[in-house]
């Protein structure tokens, strides 16, 4: 399986298999639900950034569930895994396997890996800056809901949801529902809400964004509806304002913290003098902060670099015609939730949100680098 992942959650966003049968859900539960051993979460941030299920294990795979509920029922055995990694964030991973019975993966395939994290990272990172300002006509929509059961089975859907379903998938409304992102971001909530029901247990419910094969932009929220316990949740679905994708884009062109900092800034329209009060550093260190991002976007002027990351998204409203709303944006254009509104409430206080204001409730090809190890999962 070689899937993308959303750097700062590694949720996974997409994932593609190459002859096997597709058991996502039961992956992502694993990853997100499970205690197993060599997830994506530790191998990223592991000195090595590959390993095997034998050598996790030490010899003994039956003590992985993973392998109990996932590869010995399809008939695998060996499994090599590895995470992309570029400058501390992580864009992808791979997982390789072995029909049961056929020998273990090598030493030197699992160094091959591991050499070659960062260099698939960036792969798929340039992947992502290729098509992140790709326009494509965005049509105005409201946010969509789904519900699913303890086993990922759609118990209901809003009439709103079935058209964003089918561009998530690039097919059909019944395909986004069992597309990668989907289960992610559900097992993901299921992990959160049962982490929030420890006594003095808190957390937050989880947020992807996630670039469709059409190359539009979504974010997916998980939440809660019905008994905490009974494992169902609610995926709420709608299109990403700019300002929720920017942050991707600058982590994919490679920026440090401090450069996305002041690309923020400059995108809001803060000049040098702005930027430097704000951050509390020179006007000279911003100038050249300034002239890193130029030289790591390919931008020659601010109006440029708003241009690559905002074009994009804005153009295909400009051409149609969409208004403004009372603050400039775009009235089409979701607006991001706080803080606040992603902490962990009761089942009630949510079916009352959802029911009253459901409108509140607010990538992707790897650039060609391709792998082959026996079976891909």
């Amino acid at each position: 399986m070689l899937a993308n992942a959303r750097p700062g959650s590694d949720l996974i966003t997409q994932h593609r298999l190459q002859d096997i049968p597709d058991r996502f859900p039961i992956l992502a539960n694993n990853e997100y639900a499970v205690d197993d051993v060599n997830k994506f979460e530790q191998l990223a941030h592991a000195e090595r950034k590959a390993a095997t299920l034998r050598d996790a294990t030490a010899g003994h795979p039956e003590r992985s569930p993973r392998f109990r509920d996932l590869l010995t029922p399809a008939g695998l055995g060996p499994e090599l895994r590895s995470a992309f990694v570029a400058d501390g964030a992580t864009w992808g991973a791979l997982i390789l396997v072995r029909r049961a019975g056929q020998p273990e993966f090598e030493e030197r395939e699992v160094e091959l890996l591991g050499n070659a994290s960062a260099l698939l990272a960036r792969a798929v990172r340039r992947g992502l800056i290729a098509e992140g300002c790709e326009s494509g006509i965005s049509f105005p929509d409201a946010p969509g809901v789904i519900e699913l059961d303890a086993h990922g089975g759609l118990l209901r859907a809003s009439s709103s949801a079935e058209p964003l379903l089918a561009e998530l998938s690039g097919a059909t409304a019944e395909a986004g529902v069992r597309s990668s992102s989907i289960h992610t971001i559900a097992n993901a909530t299921r992990a959160t809400i049962a982490a929030a029901s420890h006594p003095g247990g808190t957390a937050t419910f989880p947020r992807s964004v996630v670039k469709t094969p059409a190359g539009t932009w979504f974010v997916l929220h998980g939440g809660l509806l019905g008994a905490p316990r009974s494992g169902e949740v609610a995926i709420f679905i709608q299109r990403a304002h700019p300002t929720l994708v920017a942050p991707l884009l600058l982590k994919a062109y490679g920026l440090t913290s401090r450069e996305q900092e002041v690309t923020q800034l400059i995108l809001r329209g803060a000049n040098t003098i702005q930027v430097a009060r704000r951050l509390t550093i020179s006007p000279h260190t911003v100038s050249d902060h300034l002239k890193a991002i130029f030289e790591k976007t390919d931008a020659r002027t601010r109006g440029e670099l708003s241009a690559k990351l905002f074009f994009g998204e804005h153009l295909p409203r400009i051409q149609e015609r969409v208004p403004l709303g009372d603050d400039a944006s775009f009235i089409d254009a979701p607006r991001p939730r706080g803080r606040e509104a992603e902490r962990l409430p009761s089942a009630s206080s949510l079916r009352s949100r959802w029911a009253v204001a459901p409108a509140q409730q607010a990538e992707e090809k790897p650039a060609g680098h391709e792998i082959a190890v026996d079976d891909v999962v």
